[in-house]
């Protein structure tokens, strides 16, 4: 079939024709209709019959698709909410084949008609139609996907598509293994971040990766401030349509008005918990958690509570009784043991941030057993305790934790005292509202009381207590507590008043500045008539009346009976309606003189907010900078603590050192005492010797005439052990110097066996023994005084 022929074929069978050509032909014809009447049959019929049009979207030839989805574009244009019904079956097909597709033009009108059918009704269901593609295994496909959405979240905001939405797929893109489908990812977080702001941070990162944490930190400090949406839905559009109507049907002051509204909307934040599925953490802990916390062993205590403590790292916690959970906890905040008592806290800590809201029902079972622990010392311990208190404060209501902190400043331990009051204290800045008459009451009377206590950390607390208190009731109303209070402190008490911030200061005391009051004397434009007619009438009556009192004597009567007289004192309404019926001329420049004031007063307030605003800033400046200052101060002290504490280590140590030193000089002289006393007696010994050897050889000479008897030799022998025994003494310690020399040369030769020296048996031959042993002696004396020689020589 020729193009001329299938161009006079009627819509119908151009739109279901075989060739592609003629499928195209019946898009652009039907793209036609659909701008010159949208209100045609067949646009009508298409709307009703999704299918029919999903055909069409789905067209096999890339060619006649790229027109396909142009002439869809065109009809979502024009149809407006009539197109919802096609919603569940277009935004498929378009997310399957249009963003896919090879030519820009198809690419492009797909995008648009997912912007339109977000448009048109809500973002939801256009989103939840697309999540599927995102987990196809084509990498192409999920990227154009991502893309897609990130078009959308771009175009709208954060604020229309909620960003709950795709969060979750987030992390998945991240891990994909595409390089390209992480590009897009990374695109997409940008485009939402410059939404949600540190909120994104906050739910994305911790699933991440640190090195896919840096770069999107790179991207994201690229993001310019004020970012705002380009699109509208239709109903958003129609009613800032009316909105502007009904602006400039009204004065300025509406148009303020609308713009403060606007900009409260654009400062909205994004909470990341709304964006968290719950987990259910009561279902997985240990069906044995009650007997292990009760375990007598303290290490099994505190091993259960690491245990179950990381299933409460999550951010947000599934709402379920957790009533005899909170009972242990209860239980090991009454523990002896302080890992036990800490871990508690930090569970009790994670279980409040994961339940928020739905913590506030078990806020009055622990507030009790916390507030009776702040009296430990440990400074770590104490923070664990007021951070969990702080989170009952904050999820919780006043009346709940206020009746147990009353109780626990009339504590007997001071230190529960103290902690006590800090810990209202704290609330009572963080309230949004002045406490009532009754709750001021309950809590002013103990504190006064406790001005009186002996301890200075209970009165400086009682103290704080109450100034903050009368910051926040007004000074109206502090004024008959004062009168309760001993002289002695008030004027601490009203110096912290002077000095605290709290937030329901605004809410109790209302005072006016003196801008605003000068604003509010001068009447609304729109009143301007009444207000310059009743200034004129006064002028008017006061004239008047001078007039009555310096010239004539008769005035009261003529001017009771003057028409103006009557005039001036009518009543309020009478003179404002009879003045309004006068002049408009003086009306007029009254008026426009308003206008110059309240335009001044404007200037002043708007130069007024600038110096407030420049002085906050230097404030806040100075606060920073003294809290540095006070860190480095806490530093310092600390290092010179750690430095007086090694001067104190390295004194002793010297002081050791010198003790030591002492008791080496006195062993030294000792030693030096010893030697010569040893040296001594080696001389004498010497001398000895020399006397032994002298007798020796006498003996030996009056041996050889005459016989040994046993007698003789018996003395011989006596004698010859005094020798060896007079020797041996000689054999002093081998560290001292010439007595070891002598001890070594002369062992050789004294070590003579004892056992057969002059051991005669008169069973022997005695004459000969005699003489062996005799021959012998005269050998070693003549080796005794050889070394006697040489010992004389070495002490020459």
């Amino acid at each position: 079939m020729s193009e001329e022929e299938f161009e006079k074929l009627p819509l119908d069978q151009l739109l279901a024709h075989k060739l592609w050509k003629a499928r195209q032909l019946g898009y652009s014809k039907l793209r036609i209709l659909a701008e010159n009447n949208v209100n045609d049959p067949e646009i009508h019929d298409l709307l009703e019959n999704p299918e029919r049009l999903r055909k069409i979207v789905a067209d096999p030839n890339v060619l006649s698709q790229e027109t396909a989805i142009h002439t869809l574009c065109e009809i979502l244009k024009r149809t407006g909410k009539q197109a919802v019904k096609t919603r569940e079956f277009i935004v498929p097909v378009l997310v399957e084949k249009g963003i896919i597709s090879s030519k820009i033009g198809a690419k492009n009108d797909s995008i648009e008609c997912l912007l339109i059918y977000v448009e048109i009704d809500t973002p939801d269901p256009v989103i939840e139609l697309m999540v599927p593609s995102l987990g196809v295994k084509n990498p192409k496909q999920v990227t154009a996907t991502i893309k897609a959405i990130n078009a959308i979240y771009a175009e709208f905001g954060c604020d229309v598509v909620s960003p709950k939405l795709i969060m979750e797929h987030i992390t998945k893109m991240f891990a994909h293994s595409d390089r390209n489908v992480r590009a897009e990812a990374s695109s997409l977080s940008v485009t939402i971040r410059s939404y949600m702001g540190d909120s994104f941070d906050v739910f994305i990162f911790p699933k991440l990766k640190s090195i896919q944490q840096k770069d999107l930190t790179k991207l994201f400090d690229k993001i310019e401030p004020g970012v705002k949406p380009k699109r509208l839905l239709f109903r958003d559009r129609e009613r800032l349509e009316s909105n502007v109507n009904l602006v400039q049907s009204k004065g300025d002051d509406d148009i303020v008005m609308q713009d403060a509204i606007t900009a409260n909307q654009e400062e909205e934040k994004f909470d990341p918990y709304e964006l968290e599925e719950p987990v259910d953490v009561l279902s997985k802990l240990p069906t044995d958690l009650s007997s292990r916390i009760s375990d007598p062993i303290w290490k099994e205590r505190v091993a259960v509570l690491e245990e179950i403590s990381k299933l409460f790292k999550v951010m947000k916690i599934k709402n379920d009784d957790f009533s005899d959970f909170i009972g242990l906890m209860v239980k090991c905040l009454k523990d002896v043991n302080l890992q036990v008592l800490s871990l508690s806290c930090s569970i009790l800590v994670d279980l409040a941030n994961g339940l928020k809201r739905n913590f506030e029902r078990y806020v009055r079972t622990i507030i009790n057993p916390l507030l009776e622990r702040t009296k430990e010392k440990k400074r770590t311990i104490l923070d664990s305790l007021n951070n969990v208190l702080d989170l009952c404060f904050k999820y919780g209501r006043f009346e709940d934790i206020l009746e147990p902190i009353v109780e626990h400043m009339s504590h007997i331990a001071p230190p529960v005292k103290v902690e006590s009051m800090h810990y209202l204290v704290r609330c009572l800045k963080e309230l949004e509202e002045v406490p009532k008459k009754h709750e001021v009451e309950i809590i002013m009377e103990p504190a006064i009381k406790l001005l009186q206590d002996s301890q200075l950390p209970v009165r400086n607390a009682a103290s704080e207590v109450i100034g903050v208190l009368l910051k926040m009731i007004g000074p109206d109303n502090s004024r008959y507590f004062i009168d309760k209070i001993d002289k002695r402190h008030v004027k601490k008490v009203l110096s912290i008043c002077d000095s605290t911030t709290v937030k329901a200061l605004r809410k109790s005391i209302h005072r006016k500045s003196p801008i605003s009051a000068k604003t509010e004397a001068i009447p609304d434009l729109r009143n301007k008539s009444t207000v310059s007619v009743n200034d004129e009438s006064r002028k008017v009556q006061q004239q008047h009346n001078d007039t009555s009192m310096n010239t004539s004597s008769i005035p009261s009567k003529r001017m009771a009976t003057s028409p103006l007289k009557k005039d001036s004192i009518g009543s309020k309404s009478n003179l404002t309606s009879r003045s309004l019926k006068a002049s408009n001329i003086s009306n007029f420049g009254m008026a426009s003189q308003q206008v110059k004031e309240l335009e001044t007063l404007r200037a002043e307030k708007l130069e007024w907010m600038s110096l407030k605003k420049n002085l906050t800033a230097e404030l806040e400046d100075a606060k920073h900078n003294n809290e540095t200052l006070l860190k480095d101060i806490v530093t310092l002290n600390g290092k010179l603590d750690d430095y007086h504490n090694k001067f104190t280590t390295m004194s002793m140590t010297l002081k050791s050192k010198d003790t030591q030193i002492f008791r080496l000089k006195s062993d030294l002289e000792n030693f030096q005492t010893k030697n010569i006393q040893y040296q001594q007696k080696i001389k004498m010994l010497e001398n000895q010797l020399k006397n032994a050897s002298t007798s020796s050889s006498s003996a030996t000479s009056f041996s050889s005439t005459k016989p040994v008897d046993p007698v003789n030799s018996t003395d011989l022998a006596t004698e010859s052990n005094d020798i060896n025994r007079r020797i041996s003494i000689l054999s002093i310690d081998s560290n001292n110097g010439d007595g070891s020399f002598l001890a070594r040369e002369e062992s050789p030769s004294l070590q003579l066996n004892q056992s057969t020296l002059y051991n005669f048996d008169d069973n022997d031959d005695g004459w000969k023994r005699a003489t062996a042993v005799t021959n012998d002696l005269k050998a070693k004396i003549q080796m005794m005084k050889a070394r006697t020689r040489v010992l004389d020589h070495a002490d020459d």
